[in-house]
């Protein structure tokens, strides 16, 4: 069976990133496959809140429903 877990490799030594799987807390050898990433990953820094407002405004009958006309395009 195979399984991912997250960890670092410092030295000889894997730290889990999360929680260490049940068979790398036995006493026992297993076996495991390592993938060593050349860079960091890039992580996605958010995009501030607001950043379109008063871009646009949502009109009052935002929640009306559909002209039967349109509906008919969704059911057809």
């Amino acid at each position: 069976m195979l399984q991912t877990y997250k960890a670092t490799l410092n030295g000889n030594q894997l730290e889990w990133k999360d929680e260490a799987p049940d068979e790398a807390k036995a006493d026992k050898q297993i076996n495991v496959i390592v993938t060593i990433l050349d860079e960091e990953p890039k992580t996605k820094t958010q995009r501030p809140f607001g950043l379109s407002k008063n871009d646009f405004v949502v009109p009052e009958d935002f929640d009306a429903p559909l002209p039967e006309e349109v509906l008919a395009d969704f059911e057809n």
